[in-house]
């Protein structure tokens, strides 16, 4: 079975920061396409705490008949995401809730946003809710919807006005709690925090006032106001950083590979140990490797003074040393090197 993650986790502030400010209008929508879906037959009922004030009542309908097959881009693969209901039976909307229906809506375009909201109450009904978790599930999943096309009209309508990251989060920030009530928290809240971290730590890195150590302060300051577990995914995302900015230290003072090894061991243990040093054994080796080739194209151009035949031979020693995947990192080292290259004569 394939998996389908339709919601990634940020981790690298850097690509926060390219998530959060390059790509606001296509992640205020989630998804593509139109979003806003009449119920065929709404049934009133009384409010729920979930719902924002002054939202119409709404709740699940039952088919008119069987729906069809899944599209292709959901066949063979796992529905993403989870229903969480609390003690009481209610409904706890969280993001794997929002994660639940983004999996079905990542169909728009393959489908009617009719029979995609059908598919959603299909699946919601196939979960066997508690009947006031299932009602309010179908009001939130009705409130999304609705939000999902404000966002988009706001994205058209008022892109160019919002040209200021923070401005443009908290308008989304605002739309989500006229449209989506007491649910926005669950729905949004953790992401609206690593938001505005995001933000903050921006501003930061732009303040020229600030010293190094000064921002270094703040910005770790700051990150002790991101949630728990994103904390935690960021800190497991950047240790092997640290682990090689460490290495390189070591190093550059002359550590000998002893000392390296046991540095290795005392921090990430002996299995991790062992696998960092095969990795420099592979590495050592297709250093060596690309060494030895460049070695002997640089002896085919010295000895060959006909350009095209120069090229030809060159070409024959790239595919008779190396497999095709190994030929791409060839090429892309040669590529970086002739750019740095070309970098260090510029200055």
């Amino acid at each position: 079975m394939k998996s389908r993650a339709v919601v990634p986790v940020v981790v690298l502030c850097a690509l926060l920061a390219v998530g959060f400010f390059m790509g606001w209008r296509g992640r205020a929508a989630d998804v593509p396409g139109p979003a806003t879906v009449a119920s065929p037959r709404p049934v009133p009922r009384a409010p729920d705490a979930t719902a924002a004030p002054g939202t119409p009542p709404v709740t699940a309908v039952a088919p008119s008949s069987p729906l069809p097959p899944l599209p292709a881009s959901l066949q063979d693969t796992q529905e993403d995401g989870d229903v969480t209901v609390d003690a009481s039976g209610h409904l706890v909307p969280n993001p794997d809730l929002r994660r639940f229906f983004n999996y079905y809506l990542s169909a728009m375009g393959e489908e009617s946003p009719a029979l995609i909201r059908e598919r959603i109450l299909a699946a919601l009904r196939a979960k066997r809710l508690p009947p006031a978790a299932m009602d309010e599930a179908a009001r939130v999943l009705d409130d999304y919807l609705s939000y999902l096309e404000a966002a988009r009209t706001l994205a058209s309508t008022r892109g160019e006005e919002l040209q200021d990251t923070g401005a443009r989060l908290e308008a989304l920030r605002e739309l989500r709690r006229e449209h989506l009530g007491g649910a926005a928290d669950g729905l949004f809240g953790q992401e609206e925090a690593v938001d505005a971290v995001a933000v903050e730590r921006l501003k930061l890195q732009e303040d020229a006032s600030l010293t190094p150590e000064e921002r270094e302060r703040r910005i770790a300051a700051l990150e002790e106001r991101l949630p728990p577990d994103v904390r935690a995914s960021r800190e497991e995302a950047l240790r092997p950083l640290r682990q090689a900015a460490v290495e390189q230290e070591l190093l550059a003072v002359g550590a000998t590979a002893e000392e390296l090894h046991q540095h290795r061991l005392s921090t990430v243990g002996p299995e991790a140990t062992d696998r960092l040093e095969a990795l420099d054994r592979e590495r050592a080796w297709w250093k060596q490797r690309l060494a030895d080739f460049r070695a002997k194209r640089e002896a085919l151009a010295r000895s060959e003074p006909d350009p095209a035949r120069r090229q030809a031979a060159a070409q024959r020693l790239l595919f008779d040393s190396f497999t095709p995947e190994e030929r791409l990192r060839v090429e892309a080292a040669d590529t970086l090197d002739a750019a740095a290259q070309a970098g260090g004569g510029g200055g």
